[in-house]
């Protein structure tokens, strides 16, 4: 599991200080972006070489409680399962210890030409295992 901590913000917020439903998957998005990087897979690179892109395809997520202007939040990031060409992925959003967010997802790889899901090189899954 990995952890990305987050500070809400006045732009991540409405009027009332309440964090749109929407901010949350960027604070997901950052978090699992984060997770790879510190596994040593860099999306930009990727996609640079052709080698293939994450993408997701699939969310489930349950809004438990809002996060409010100010709070100091945690992404959970972990993968559940990896498959051949695509990843079981789960992420909590945490304000101290209770948990606001809880979301999976299914990120497939694909070719970033044709947007077809391709299998997962060895040497990703190794890394991010």
């Amino acid at each position: 599991m990995s952890t990305y901590d987050i500070t809400v913000f006045l732009e991540d917020t409405d009027a009332g200080g309440i964090v749109y439903h929407a901010r949350y998957l960027n604070f997901m998005e950052r978090a699992r972006t984060t997770f790879f990087y510190h596994k040593g897979v860099n999306h930009g690179q990727l996609i640079a070489s052709k080698t293939g892109n994450f993408v997701v395809t699939h969310l489930n997520i349950s809004y438990i409680k809002p996060a409010r202007l100010g709070d100091q939040l945690s992404v959970h990031t972990s993968l559940t399962e990896i498959r051949g060409a695509s990843i079981l992925c789960k992420q909590d959003v945490m304000h101290l210890d209770q948990k606001l967010i809880e979301a999976t997802l299914i990120l497939a790889f694909i070719n970033p030409e044709t947007g077809t899901p391709i299998r997962i090189p060895e040497i990703i899954k190794q890394q991010i295992h």
